[in-house]
């Protein structure tokens, strides 16, 4: 029989698993001209919570229209986004080529994201996760981070 050891010859402890893994979805906007992020959480993710996240977008800007930068995702591509958009002038998809993440400012700020959240400790269930979650993107959209994000948002100039 063998046995795994560190290094210091104590015996390996092995990771702790959740089997019964629990998820969001989250949906977010990064505004190109404020830099602020706008943000919802959902059970699952679909057509119709996309719909509801733009409303929400809407609701924030009223008289501004919203130009989004997304990917292809059957989400965002479905009839009912196709049809609200057509029926809304205040909302304009704007379409990446496929497989073309590093284009998608949101993309860079969800990879910056999860290496703040992530790196800072283990959470011991969803809940904390979404409550400490809150609280950086509170702190980063009230621009009181001591690493602050580190965009080039002036590469998407001609959309603003």
């Amino acid at each position: 029989m063998l046995n795994e050891v560190g290094l210091n010859g104590e015996k390996k402890k092995s990771a702790h698993t959740n089997k019964n893994r629990e998820s969001k979805t989250l949906f977010g906007a990064l505004s190109l001209s404020t830099q602020t992020f706008y943000w919802k959480q959902a059970e699952r993710g679909n057509s119709k919570v996309f719909i509801q996240f733009l409303h929400q977008l809407h609701k924030a800007k009223p008289n501004k229209k919203i130009v989004m930068i997304i990917d292809n995702g059957s989400i965002h591509r479905s009839k009912i986004v196709a049809k609200f958009v057509k029926k809304h002038e205040w909302i304009e998809l704007f379409y990446l080529p496929p497989y073309s993440p590093e284009y998608n400012p949101i993309e860079l700020f969800w990879k910056w994201l999860k290496r703040k959240i992530y790196g800072a400790s283990g959470f011991s269930c969803i809940e904390q996760l979404i409550a400490c979650l809150r609280k950086f993107i509170w702190h980063y959209n009230e621009n009181r981070l001591i690493e602050p994000i580190q965009f080039q948002f002036n590469v998407y100039q001609k959309l603003l």
